[in-house]
């Protein structure tokens, strides 16, 4: 008797329009559409790494991320870098290994998730820098350094502020870029 993958059960679901699926910690994880701010935040935070990008790299908001060859764990994030020829491609995910940075703009929707799930999740994939952007907690954390399924690095600066992304992506981000929830430009 032939045995079904957890992602093929993923990619199976009847999951409507603009919805992610994604498989976290083995668990099959489905969220709505993202909200307009999300989404500028995400392309703000993309125009500010642009020019910081290493040569032959891009940015891409599309494409999943494998957890492990073998695994059936993926994560659809916000915002990754990688190879440019590593992002050419038919595949629905990416490597991780290939993975030098990766970003998630927390939703109301998935607050948990992005804070704890898929931190948990792209430290044990070995991603080096993981941005988390979050909106409602009103601060931007990096956390690097991956080792034994953990970051062991974490610096938080308030939303407004800039943060230094060091290498393999050195970049200065001002996050006075991004909008603000109420709408109103920040101090």
């Amino acid at each position: 008797m032939a045995t079904t993958s957890l992602r093929e059960v993923a990619h199976g679901l009847p999951v409507p329009e603009g919805y992610r699926v994604e498989i976290i910690g083995g668990v099959i994880v489905v969220t709505p559409a993202p909200a307009g701010k999300h989404g500028r935040i995400i392309r703000q935070l993309g125009k500010a790494l642009e020019p910081d990008l290493p040569e032959g790299y891009d940015f891409e908001v599309h494409l999943g991320v494998d957890k492990a060859p073998g695994s059936d764990d993926y994560a659809i994030p916000d915002l990754f870098v990688a190879p440019v020829e590593t992002l050419d491609t038919w595949e629905s995910n990416v490597p991780p290994v290939e993975v030098i940075f990766v970003s998630e703009v927390v939703s109301r929707s998935s607050q948990t998730i992005d804070r704890v799930a898929k931190r948990k999740q792209y430290a044990e994939a070995g991603i080096p820098l993981y941005l988390l952007v979050d909106p409602f907690a009103e601060e931007l954390t990096l956390f690097s350094d991956p080792s034994l399924g953990a970051y062991r690095a974490r610096h938080s600066v308030p939303w407004g502020d800039k943060i230094q992304l060091p290498e393999p992506l050195p970049a200065l981000l001002d996050s006075s870029l991004f909008p603000s929830l109420d709408g109103r430009p920040r101090p």
